[in-house]
């Protein structure tokens, strides 16, 4: 065996070596107390590292209304996500779509749901009035801390598809929200 035959196979068995220690990021099938399905975290956090840990607040039906968070972390990366009730009469789906156009930020949407990317995250906002005649808003935010710089079109589309995930969620099955069911399972349009 040759001195390069040598080292491939000391490089190849110290990477299986390396590879061993770390284990693997086992998230569940269903993250945020099992309200929201997990196929975007999975792909969002990396496969193997530090263990999966979740903790959240105000995920399940009936729970105290209006505001909750989930914390999900796995593999040195944080996704933060939170969701809360926007009571402001002057704050309207129409000027969140105005805000979407903003530099450093791209439009989202799902179905009558309007939001935006950012940097490392998003948001988008859902028609949830308390009362007949009034323009509440449930407004639900996906962030994620340990991505690099730079990221490509598949992690932007796993973000805005974590948010969507997250909205029809909480609008469905936390906050009731009238029209939720007009949120299409499909993708969320982006831009």
């Amino acid at each position: 065996m040759t001195a390069l035959g040598v080292l491939a196979v000391a490089g190849v068995g110290g990477w299986a070596l390396w590879s061993a220690e770390e284990p693997a990021v086992a998230v569940p099938d269903r993250v945020c107390q099992e309200m929201v399905p997990s196929t975007q975290v999975k792909s969002l956090l990396p496969e193997r590292g530090e263990a999966f840990e979740q903790a959240s607040s105000n995920f399940v039906p009936d729970s105290a209304k209006g505001l909750g968070s989930c914390e999900l972390t796995g593999g040195g990366k944080t996704i933060n996500i939170r969701y809360g009730m926007i009571q402001a009469a002057d704050f309207t789906l129409d000027s969140v779509t105005r805000d979407a156009t903003e530099p450093g930020k791209t439009p989202l949407s799902l179905g009558p749901a309007k939001g935006y990317l950012r940097e490392a995250g998003g948001s988008l906002l859902v028609a949830c009035p308390y009362e007949k005649g009034r323009n509440d808003l449930l407004d639900v935010s996906v962030g994620v801390e340990g991505l690099p710089d730079t990221k490509d079109g598949a992690t932007t589309k796993e973000i805005a598809a974590l948010t969507a995930d997250v909205a029809r969620a909480v609008a469905r099955e936390v906050e009731n929200c009238e029209g939720a069911d007009e949120l299409p399972d499909t993708a969320p349009e982006i831009g």
